[in-house]
Order: structure tokens, then sequence, then C-alpha cells
């Protein structure tokens, strides 16, 4: 029980951080803890008193836009929403950040295509270095399918929380569970939320159907990945870190 209520502490200690008061569901699922609870052991131990925020209305936007446009571009694999809305506390004068997972050797062809579309359409967008404005989609976050694994450096709490906190807007082949599967690690800080998602995210796992054997699209997303680095090196005078920008991942969050 000390151990439970240690952990209920730390929790919340965690979350007012951001200012942000926790629910008996939502303490559940970011339990900081080694141990796996259930959640007649939370409930009762979260906050009445809930902040009214905008969350929900900016994730029905996220999904509008995701079902309208995302969908229909073959090579995403799955959008979910992370950040602020993710975490059910987003105010207004927010943006809805994004992690985009697409089919291996597709990540730099379809964020370019991404880029080009959204700006044809002119869909409100966060651009690099400007401040965030309400309702602007930021596509941060960018996974292939054959490198969904956090790397080692960002095996964090934060990384963590936002991981089981992040909401899947869909999915294709089953891969948020792979995903998942994938990350195994973060049971060593929220084992309680890892369960949680494990267990409603589980389907008969399918072999991810990736249909890519194109050499030449392999060639043009290796490409364009190189031209990426030299642009954020020449222009932007950024350093690289392979942690953060490869060929199969793109981290653009300043704190991911």
């Amino acid at each position: 029980m000390k151990e439970l209520d240690a952990a209920v502490s730390k929790t919340q200690n965690y979350a007012k951080i951001y200012g942000q008061n926790l629910s008996d569901k939502q303490l559940f699922l970011r339990l900081i803890s080694k141990n796996s609870h259930q959640f007649t052991e939370i409930k009762g131990k979260g906050s009445i008193k809930v902040t009214e925020n905008d969350w929900e209305n900016k994730f029905r936007k996220a999904k509008l836009f995701s079902d309208k446009y995302l969908r229909k571009m073959k090579g995403i694999l799955m959008v979910g929403v992370t950040g602020s809305v993710a975490a059910e506390f987003a105010f207004k004068n927010e943006d809805i950040d994004l992690l985009i997972v697409t089919r291996k050797n597709e990540l730099w062809w379809w964020r370019l295509y991404l880029r080009f579309f959204i700006w044809w359409h002119k869909i409100p967008h966060r651009k690099f270095g400007e401040k965030e404005n309400a309702d602007e989609f930021c596509f941060n976050l960018w996974l292939d399918e054959n490198n969904l694994k956090i790397p080692a450096s960002k095996r964090n709490l934060k990384n963590a929380m936002d991981l089981v906190m992040m909401k899947v807007v869909w999915e294709k082949d089953s891969i948020y569970y792979k995903f998942l599967k994938d990350n195994q690690w973060v049971k060593n800080y929220l084992a309680t939320g890892y369960k949680e998602r494990i267990k409603i995210s589980r389907k008969i796992e399918k072999k991810i159907s990736s249909n890519n054997k194109n050499n030449l699209m392999k060639i043009i997303n290796k490409i364009l990945f190189k031209g990426q680095c030299l642009y954020m090196q020449v222009i932007n005078k950024q350093k690289l870190n392979k942690n953060e920008i490869d060929v199969g991942r793109a981290f653009f969050h300043k704190n991911s």
C-alpha cells in the first residue's frame, strides 16, 4: 500500500508541473510505478475538480482532418495525437501535435508530399521557428514501420508518459500494437498504463503488409532525407542527432 500511495503522490506532483489535476481515470493510466495496479485501487484518489479546457474540440478537429485527408494517403499507417491534446489539458490558443507512422522507406517522401499538400490546401500548420497558434497542426513526430522503437537515449519518464497518453486517431495493419510491443521499456515507468494500452490495442497480430519493394522509392527517400539534413545544417544551422533525425525517424519536437 505504501508503494501505491507513493506512486499516486509522484504522479500527481508530476502532473502539477504542467498545471493539471488528474481524475481517477487519468491517474490510473499515468500511474508512475514499475508495478501494475487495478483501477479499484486508484478509484477515489484522483481529483474531483478537473480544469475545463478545449482538448476534446481539438481532438475532433484532428480526427476530421485525418479522416478527410491522411487516411487516403496509402503510405501512412497510423496517426496519433500527442502533446497537450493527448494529455487532455489543451487550451484554445494551443496547436495540435501529431505523430505519423509511414511504411518503410517512405517517411521522407510522405513528409514532403504532406508539406506541399497542406500548403496547397491552405491548411493551418505550425511552421519551423514560429510560435504556436490555435488549432494549427504540428507534424513534429515521424516514424516508419521499421523504426518504431524509441532510441535508448530518449527512454525517459516524459516520453513514456507521452507514449501512454497518445490518442490514436486511426491505424492500419495493427501498427499501434506493434508500436507498443516495440517499446516495452515503458513498463519500467508506467506499468499500469502500458498494460492498459496493450490490452485495448491487442488484436490478431498481422504481418505488416508492406508492399514496398521498390528500390526507386528507397533511393528517393534517402535523397530526400539527405536534402533535409543539408537544409537543417546549412539553412537553420542545426546540429543533427541520429537519434532524432534518420532515414526512418524524425523527432522535430524540441522536448522529445
